[in-house]
């Protein structure tokens, strides 16, 4: 990252790290609230797509997502200490630039302790808490479509050839967009709260089709990291299954995302029209999720303490939730946002290269 970007990076961190919990708790709903949009699966993708990934509603499954980025990376891990690993690639490894994320303590220590070690089906249920056949199904399906191999000596490691292939891109285009919205309102409410002004333009009008091998390979690792991390964040609510979350993400809904670090909590948001309630059909659409599993899901949320509904309405409340993910985020806040900002400015800095 260029020595310009690196420090305006630190900049912001730090200006995050200067508010109250609560402020930084109302920062990360805009995150949170285009969380569904990081797994959905363009239409224009799903030709390309093993059917057997899809759920009905045709989301992909969001385990075997994580399974596959796992593995993925899992193998650059151990590719970036061992040369031996991907002889033949050597080239393509050396130049997507590895120690430029894996040396950095948030990418690397998640699978720093698989070094070395053969890739099981058991290790991979442990490490997710996914039961083990599940596991073993959604490892087979991931062979069969050619992502991934087996290994005498490792388990299982990625296909270098198909990691190659541009594969998904509108999809993937569309999930970097969102990120690249979120990381400008992340910008644009810290600026208008310290009334400074960041040298950064915003990325609008890129094309990941248009990306160079390099960068088509780096850019991703990002999102197989992010993958990974939202699926075994510490805290968790482990009721809640990947359509819950979804429903629970889509449910927030802002009209207006500017000027709402003046709010200390998720009521005022409410009160002051930045959020809206939604309503059974509203999360049917943004999530694309047919209304009958929104419903369900809908239901279980509100017995959690999720949700809350007044007539047809639908709020998001009871937010942090104490235990869960915003909350113990907020416990360990120097490390988590350093972790989060660094993820997004990784993502700016290489989409900013096609």
């Amino acid at each position: 990252m260029e020595k310009g970007l690196l420090e305006i990076r630190n900049d912001f961190i730090d200006k995050i790290l200067e508010l109250d919990d609560s402020s930084i708790a109302i920062l990360l709903l805009i995150h949170f609230s285009r969380h569904q949009n990081l797994f959905l699966h363009n239409p224009k993708d799903w030709e390309d797509s093993p059917t057997n990934w899809l759920n009905e509603d045709k989301r992909v499954q969001d385990e075997i997502i994580g399974i596959l980025s796992f593995i993925i990376l899992y193998s650059l891990t151990n590719s970036h200490v061992d040369n031996t690993i991907f002889p033949e690639y050597r080239d393509l490894i050396d130049d997507m630039g590895l120690m430029d994320f894996l040396d950095q303590k948030e990418y690397f220590s998640p699978f720093d302790r698989f070094i070395g070690k053969k890739l099981s089906i058991k290790i991979i249920s442990d490490f997710f808490g996914i039961p083990k056949e599940n596991t073993r199904r959604y490892v087979k399906l991931i062979l069969q479509a050619g992502f991934v191999n087996k290994d005498k000596k490792f388990g299982y490691l990625l296909s270098f050839e198909a990691y190659k292939l541009y594969l998904f891109t509108d999809s993937l285009n569309n999930i970097c967009k969102s990120l690249m919205i979120t990381l400008a309102d992340f910008i644009s409410n810290i600026e208008d709260e310290y009334q400074v002004k960041f040298k950064i333009k915003p990325l609008k009008n890129f094309n990941i089709k248009k990306a160079n091998l390099k960068i088509w390979c780096r850019v991703r690792l990002h999102l197989y990291h992010f993958w990974v991390r939202v699926l075994t964040l510490d805290g968790n609510d482990k009721n809640l299954s990947p359509n819950d979350r979804a429903v629970l993400s889509a449910s927030v809904y802002f009209k207006n995302r500017q000027g709402i670090l003046k709010f200390k909590n998720i009521s005022e948001l409410y009160e002051n029209n930045h959020l809206l309630p939604t309503n059974i059909a509203s999360i049917s659409e943004a999530a694309q999720m047919p209304r009958e599993t929104v419903r369900r899901s809908v239901i279980k949320l509100i017995e959690l303490k999720h949700l809350e509904k007044k007539g047809r309405d639908i709020y998001r409340y009871n937010y942090p939730k104490k235990g869960g993910e915003i909350d113990n985020f907020l416990k360990v806040k120097q490390l988590s946002v350093r972790d989060m900002m660094n993820f997004y400015f990784n993502i700016y800095h290489d989409l900013s290269k096609i």
